[in-house]
C-alpha cells in the first residue's frame, strides 16, 4: 500500500485535521454573505480547508468558485485568471449560460499597435476586469444562488497595482446577499496591510479566521487511523513525531510519509525506524531550508537563532553573548519583517515570545542531527 500522508499539494476533505471549528466559522460566516481572510503561514493548509469550504457550499446550494492570483502581473492576468476560474468550475445549464454571456463582456486585452499581437490594458480599472468581478451579481439575478468566492493569493493583487484592491472593492461592495468572499495569502504581512491598514481600500472588509498549528490529540488520531489502514503501527514513534512536526500541518505529513515507508505492513515503528524517517525528512526539505537563510540579512539570522533555542528572550545579555544580538532598535523591525514574510509566529511559552514556523529550520538552527 502507497503512503496515504500528502504533503506536497493540498489534501481533500476526508484527510483535513484538526480545522473543525475554523471551517465552521467559515461556513457560518458565507451563509451570511460575509466576508471573511484565511490568516496563517505557509503550508499551514489554507487552499485545503478553502477547497473543503467550497464543497460544503456547493452541497448546500451555492455556487463555489476558487481564483488562485498566483503568477498574476498585470491587471488583464487577474481578469483573464477569474473567467477561466469560472468556465472551469461551472457545469450544466449554468456552464452554457456563461459562455454565451462572456463573448459579450469588454475584452481582458486590447489589439497592440499596427495589428500585431495583443497588449494588457495599462489602467487598474479596465472595464474588462469590473464585469469578471460582477459575474456573482449576475449569476444571482439569473439563479437567485449564492456564489462563495475564494480568492486565493490575494496579496499578488497588490504587488500589481496598489490601486487595484479599490477597483475590487468598488464592484464587490455592490454584491450584498449575492456573495460571500474568503480572501487568502501566503505572505501574512502583504495579507495583513490589506485589510487591517485604513490606507488600503480592504480596511475592515473581512474577519480574519486564524489558522494555527494543529492540535496534536487531533493530529495523533489521524496518524494513527491511517497507519492501522495500512496495516501499520507508529508505535514509540508516534511522540518524537509530534515533537518534531510542533503542529505544522505539511511537516506533519511529510515526517509521516517517511515513518509509513519505513515501517513495514503489519510491523511497529520503533526508535531506529524513527531515526530514518526523519533522517530522510531533514534532507528532503535541505535546499528549502538553505534558501529561507540565505534571503536573511545578518540581523535576521540572529534573531532567528535566538528565537529557535527557545529559552533565550531577544534582548537579553544571553543572546548578545550566545548569538551576537546586542540590545538595538533595529531588533523589532528585523521581527517584523519576519514575521510578516511567515517565518514566525507568536509563541507565549517561549521566553522570546516567538517560534519559528517551520520545525524544520529551527531544528537545524539548534544544530540537532
Amino acid at each position: 500500500m502507497t503512503s496515504p500522508f500528502i504533503y506536497e499539494e493540498p489534501v481533500a476533505s476526508d484527510d483535513l485535521v484538526g480545522r473543525a471549528a475554523e471551517l465552521a466559522s467559515l461556513r457560518d460566516r458565507t451563509a451570511d454573505a460575509r466576508n471573511s481572510r484565511l490568516e496563517g503561514p505557509r503550508r499551514f493548509g489554507k487552499t485545503s480547508l478553502l477547497r473543503t469550504l467550497l464543497a460544503d457550499a456547493e452541497r448546500d446550494g451555492a455556487v463555489p468558485v476558487e481564483v488562485n492570483f498566483l503568477g498574476c502581473v498585470t491587471t488583464a492576468d487577474v481578469a483573464q485568471r477569474i473567467e477561466r476560474a469560472y468556465s472551469r468550475q461551472l457545469d450544466g445549464p449554468l456552464r452554457r449560460w456563461f459562455d454565451g454571456l462572456v463573448r459579450t463582456l469588454q475584452p481582458t486585452v486590447s489589439a497592440a499597435p499596427g495589428g500585431v499581437g495583443v497588449r494588457a490594458r495599462p489602467q487598474a480599472g479596465a472595464p474588462g476586469l469590473l464585469d469578471r468581478l460582477a459575474l456573482p451579481r449576475r449569476i444571482h439575478e439569473r439563479t437567485g444562488r449564492q456564489c462563495v468566492i475564494a480568492f486565493d493569493e490575494f496579496q499578488e493583487v497588490l504587488r500589481i497595482d496598489p490601486a487595484l484592491p479599490g477597483v475590487f472593492r468598488s464592484e464587490l461592495e455592490t454584491h450584498g446577499a449575492a456573495a460571500a468572499y474568503v480572501f487568502s495569502g501566503s505572505h501574512p504581512g502583504m495579507m495583513r496591510e490589506l485589510f487591517a491598514d485604513r490606507r488600503h481600500a480592504f480596511f475592515a472588509q473581512a474577519s480574519p479566521v486564524e489558522l494555527g498549528p494543529l492540535p496534536p490529540d487531533a493530529l495523533a488520531d489521524h496518524l494513527a487511523a491511517r497507519f492501522a489502514q495500512g496495516r501499520r503501527d507508529p508505535g514509540e514513534a508516534l511522540g518524537p513525531l509530534l515533537d518534531a512536526a510542533e503542529g505544522h500541518p505539511q511537516r506533519a505529513m511529510l515526517l509521516a510519509h517517511h515513518l509509513y515507508q519505513q515501517t513495514p505492513a503489519g510491523g511497529t515503528a520503533d526508535v531506529e525506524t524513527w531515526t530514518r524517517a526523519l533522517a530522510l525528512a531533514r534532507r528532503e526539505v535541505d535546499g528549502e531550508v538553505t534558501v529561507v537563510w540565505d534571503s536573511c540579512t545578518g540581523l535576521e539570522r540572529r534573531v532567528l537563532r535566538t528565537i529557535a533555542h527557545r529559552t533565550v528572550a531577544l534582548a537579553s545579555r544571553d543572546a548578545a553573548d550566545r548569538f551576537g544580538l546586542a540590545k538595538s532598535g533595529s531588533t523589532p523591525i528585523a521581527v517584523e519583517r519576519l514575521v510578516g514574510d511567515g517565518h514566525l509566529m507568536r509563541d507565549e511559552s517561549s521566553r522570546s515570545g516567538w517560534r519559528l514556523v517551520d520545525p524544520f529550520l529551527a531544528a537545524w538552527l539548534r544544530g540537532e542531527e
